[in-house]
């Protein structure tokens, strides 16, 4: 005779509470995050928030604390994805150049997907919000530079690359993704470019590729290593 199922235990009141928790900080996030890719602007107030994702205000503290903490959650969940992507990336058997040059696709694409990133970075790593700026310096900036470091260390190590200081291919790197983005009134009114189109971030990807590979390559590299900039320890 076959014996009998078990019946099944009853989830715990506690676990439901944490998957709702979960569930609704989500929901937040995703909400914000729609709504400040369609408004164009980080002018949006916890209420609309709220209304967005149909929850109450109410949670938006409670899960996050203040909106800047809710901005720091956001900028947080998309910049988890992008740095798995570019681990994957750094770990694939891609040659040094062609890992370089889908790194700046890739950050582009990102600020493209999310067009408050690029913002909502300016504004919480500025020092006016100190205790953002360290967490998520430590959070993306430094895991960042550590993946992209480990890019030209494999390029040098191949005879590929001349060495060059992290900090300064950091910098040029995503600050010439960034200018894109938000330098847009100039695109604009300069240039009478309204838009960021497909095209446009797909050649301006391959010419930023081009100058970061010349440099990478020892092409009038002005200045050598800079010891005085060195990361701080982990």
């Amino acid at each position: 005779m076959a014996s009998r199922a078990r019946a099944a235990k009853p989830i715990k009141q506690p676990a439901v509470r944490r998957v709702r928790r979960t569930q609704s900080a989500a929901q937040i996030l995703e909400a914000a995050s729609r709504l400040l890719s369609r408004r164009g602007t980080l002018n949006v107030s916890v209420n609309e928030i709220a209304a967005e994702s149909g929850l109450n205000s109410a949670l938006i503290s409670y899960h996050f604390g203040s909106k800047e903490g809710m901005l720091l959650a956001l900028v947080k969940r998309d910049a988890t994805v992008a740095l798995a992507q570019l681990e994957q990336l750094v770990n694939s058997d891609l040659s040094p150049a062609e890992k370089i040059r889908l790194h700046v696709h890739g950050v582009i694409e990102t600020y493209a997907k999310q067009p408050y990133l690029n913002r909502l970075l300016h504004l919480l790593l500025d020092v006016q919000h100190r205790r953002s700026a360290k967490d998520l310096a430590k959070f993306f900036s430094e895991p960042l530079v550590a993946l992209e470091s480990r890019i030209i260390d494999e390029g040098v190590r191949l005879g590929q690359f001349k060495p060059i200081e992290p900090l300064l291919f950091h910098l040029l790197t995503i600050g010439m993704c960034d200018i894109l983005f938000y330098g847009r009134a100039s695109l604009e009114f300069v240039f009478n470019t309204p838009r960021v189109t497909p095209e446009l971030r797909f050649q301006y990807a391959e010419y930023a590729t081009a100058a970061l590979l010349a440099l990478l390559r020892g092409a009038a590299l002005p200045v050598g290593p800079l010891p005085h900039l060195k990361r701080r320890a982990a």
